[in-house]
């Protein structure tokens, strides 16, 4: 029985990116990753410090600073494809929690795959971060949840923003300071020429709960540009206006995550009650693309049947 060691989020003291490990002993007794002979390490409760990827799916997807990376379970047969629903709980739980909270994880990639296990040894590939997480239906019916990994460039500082450091983030917790670095920069992507364009056609009102955020004395308002059709891999939608939505912070979260959706109607669902709440407000200027929401209400299959 292996010594058990507590979890911890970072790189791995001593090691660089790029270093090649003979075994799963070697990963053990370097600290890259607190388990041998297994390929997660983490909870549901407190997320997942270092993932050991062996090919074990046939849905995984590595390009290198993006990584689609598969959920546990599903029972795959000898070719990686799933054989009965994939839910998330256990190890799939604690990705969300890394998502929400900005935690990074430490990958290692198996080298000489073959039957699911690595001949050639292991390569620790850096800090990711998990950008946004969905759910298919794959071919032979089987839901399937996915979750993408982003890449922290070598030597970024994960747990605070130096940029603007100050007294107060002394007091944070690693936690929070991830957390916050997060929404940062997702603001940041988030708020791009055309968004702003949407933003300014709805006066900053979210088209979902038509609640404005006032944040200042002089009735300034705040909203987020969210994409309907996720941008990047492996969604590919594209920044243009008819792809965009002014939402408040909170509708963004929701929406993001599968608990809203919109019917072809634009009726917005709350997709955890199937309860529908209202009509989308849309201005005459602003036309929608049936195929961008039709193509977020597929990210969320678990939940999206008859909707």
């Amino acid at each position: 029985m292996s010594r058990s060691k507590s979890i911890y989020f970072g790189p791995p003291p001593d090691v660089s990116e790029g270093q090649w490990f003979r075994t799963h002993d070697d990963l053990y007794g370097a600290d890259v990753h607190r388990f041998r002979g297994q390929g997660i390490s983490g909870t549901s409760y407190e997320g997942l410090d270092s993932i050991v990827a062996s090919g074990g799916y046939a849905g995984d997807e590595d390009l290198g600073d993006v990584i689609i990376y598969t959920a546990q379970g599903g029972s795959p047969d000898k070719d990686g494809h799933i054989t009965e629903d994939q839910s998330l709980t256990g190890v799939n739980e604690g990705m969300l929690i890394n998502y929400r909270e900005g935690l990074p994880i430490r990958y290692v990639r198996g080298l000489g795959i073959k039957r699911r296990k690595a001949t050639e040894g292991y390569r620790y590939r850096g800090l990711y971060l998990v950008e946004g997480y969905w759910s298919v239906l794959t071919a032979r019916g089987h839901v399937m949840w996915q979750f993408r990994l982003a890449k922290i460039a070598a030597g970024e500082r994960w747990d605070s923003d130096e940029a603007s450091h100050t007294a107060a983030d002394d007091e944070a917790t690693p936690v929070q300071q991830a957390a916050a670095r997060y929404v940062s920069t997702q603001r940041r992507v988030r708020n791009t020429q055309e968004a702003r364009a949407i933003k300014a056609l709805y006066n900053n009102t979210c088209q979902m709960c038509r609640v404005p955020v006032v944040v200042d004395i002089n009735g300034a308002r705040y909203s987020e540009g969210a994409h309907i059709h996720a941008l990047g891999r492996p969604h590919g939608g594209r920044d243009v206006r008819s792809n965009i939505l002014c939402l408040c912070p909170n509708c963004h979260v929701l929406f993001d995550n599968g608990a809203r959706l919109i019917t072809d109607d634009l009726k917005v669902v709350d997709a955890l009650s199937r309860r529908v709440l209202g009509d989308l407000h849309v201005v005459p200027e602003h036309q929608i693309d049936p195929a961008c929401v039709h193509q977020h209400r597929s990210r969320w299959v678990d939940r999206s049947g008859g909707v």
